[in-house]
């Protein structure tokens, strides 16, 4: 026996159903824009001189994430320039996170050595250059003015090519053990002086021990120059 009143019923469901929004979601584009617009920001404020590039991993299309009402959260990245994970994240209405990965490119204009440069060299400006580099994954530090490096000692053997960083750099020896030198004493616009012999070897602002040859006395002063020292506390 045949039901006529159903057929109202089920038309009305089914245009309920053809008409129903599907329910939305967050699409793998909203998720890379997140992560790209706070990584980019991150490493602009950490590198403020230096040109940022972001290399984002795609996040997969196939992932069905759930819409959020709220603006993603993105996390401090973790590692280093070459791999770095952040974690991104909706509150609401359902708690959901996905990590995401990217390599990001620090470049900063930096001192490099442009020759090879042996242990104990002083260094002038025919020997360094100044090159963009990326730094992302430097832990060692970085010259940025070329008056910071000229003038100083190479502590070590240098490959040309080299970032230069403080560890392989020192104030040269101004005095060895046995130079004669001058001890000058300045009082205002007053300027006494004094042959002396240094006890030690010294770099500029080191103090060493130097003998006053005419008194004979031993006394603690700091270096100044080549051949200079100033009593040191005086």
């Amino acid at each position: 026996m045949s039901r006529p009143y159903l057929t109202p019923l089920v038309a009305c469901l089914t245009t309920f159903l053809l008409s129903a929004p599907a329910q939305a979601e967050t699409s793998a584009a909203d998720v890379e824009t997140a992560a790209t617009r706070f990584l980019e920001q991150h490493y602009r404020q950490q590198f403020p001189k230096a040109e940022i590039r972001l290399h984002l991993n795609p996040v997969s299309t196939a992932l069905q994430l759930p819409d959020c009402d709220s603006p993603l959260s993105v996390e401090p990245p973790r590692g280093t320039g070459s791999r770095l994970t952040t974690r991104v994240a909706c509150a609401s209405p359902r708690n959901w996170g996905l990590f995401v990965t990217a390599r990001v490119e620090v470049l900063r204009d930096v001192i490099v050595s442009r020759r090879p440069l042996g242990r104990g060299e002083i260094l002038g400006n025919r020997d360094i250059v100044v090159r963009q580099v990326d730094i992302s994954d430097n832990s060692r530090g970085y010259y940025t003015r070329p008056e910071d490096v000229i003038g100083r000692s190479a502590s070590r053997n240098i490959a040309n090519g080299s970032l230069l960083n403080a560890g392989m750099l020192t104030e040269p020896t101004l005095i060895h053990r046995g130079d004669s030198l001058i001890i000058e004493v300045r009082r205002g616009t007053l300027r006494i002086r004094a042959q002396g012999t240094a006890l030690e070897d010294g770099e500029k602002g080191e103090q060493i021990r130097v003998r006053n040859d005419s008194s004979g006395e031993e006394i603690r002063a700091r270096v100044v120059a080549r051949g200079l020292v100033n009593p040191a506390g005086r």
